[in-house]
């Protein structure tokens, strides 16, 4: 059955706060562990950090016979071959989209935007106000939630708020969040958000040293990778699991977890 597959993005456009990490722990958990057909279009010039990470795991397999039996067990097991992803411009990414989809005969559900680290990016602006939703990930340190919730603010007051765009929602969400923080912390700045009118998602996600770590195949399981599901366990106690369930259903698509 045609649809119409959902944009989304996670953004910010303040770097090192994990939004490559978690297109990709979402598209793997969307894609081979709940069975949502995925597309990523790695529009983060000029490091394309995910197309990067796809080419450095299709070489580490051709060397590796424990990756090679984990890719055949999970084909056998879900019958899922791998989320693809186009490398390009912001400018060009919706045509790139629908160019790769018409050839490839391929109609993904969700499509997953990896955008660059600034709104000055050429095409950056338009692209934000194609997306359906738009998911930030933010950090309890003063600089970084600055930067966070201006951008945040200043997409939701031009674009959300517009009816002539495509945008329907930014929403917020805790990461890299460490046991020892206070309490309290989380409380004061959740009061300046909700003055902004900026929803904030349930989910905290904790700092956890798995995020860091590609196509991890030994006892502490699969962690970040574009070709395997990231481990159940991981995906649960780094609260992706969560993450993914909020995320669709924002989008009203079934968690078929």
């Amino acid at each position: 059955m045609e649809h119409t597959p959902a944009n989304v993005a996670v953004c910010n456009q303040k770097g090192g706060i994990g939004k490559s990490t978690f297109t990709t722990l979402l598209a793997s958990h969307l894609h081979y562990t709940l069975r949502h057909d995925v597309l990523v279009l790695d529009c983060d010039y000029p490091q394309w950090s995910i197309h990067a990470q796809r080419e450095r795991e299709l070489a580490a397999v051709e060397h590796n016979d424990v990756y090679k039996l984990l890719m055949v067990r999970q084909f056998k097991q879900t019958g899922r071959k791998l989320w693809p992803i186009v490398r390009c411009q912001p400018s060009e990414a919706i045509a790139h989209g629908e160019r790769f989809r018409a050839e490839r005969d391929y109609n993904p559900r969700i499509i997953l935007y990896d955008l660059p680290g600034t709104v000055n990016a050429d095409g950056i602006l338009n692209l934000l106000a194609q997306m359906d939703h738009l998911f930030v990930p933010m950090k309890a340190d003063k600089v970084v939630m600055e930067s966070t919730l201006a951008f945040a603010k200043t997409v939701h007051r031009i674009l959300v708020r517009n009816p002539a765009v495509r945008l329907r929602g930014v929403h917020l969400f805790w990461t890299m969040i460490d046991r020892r923080e206070r309490t309290p912390l989380y409380e004061q700045y959740e009061r300046v958000i909700r003055t902004l009118e900026l929803p904030i998602l349930a989910t905290h996600v904790p700092y956890r040293m798995k995020f860091n770590k590609e196509l991890l195949a030994d006892t502490a399981g699969i962690g970040r990778s574009t070709l395997l599901a990231p481990e159940r366990s991981f995906v649960r106690d780094a609260q992706i699991e969560a993450l993914a369930a909020e995320m669709l259903s924002i989008l009203n698509m079934p968690d078929n977890g």
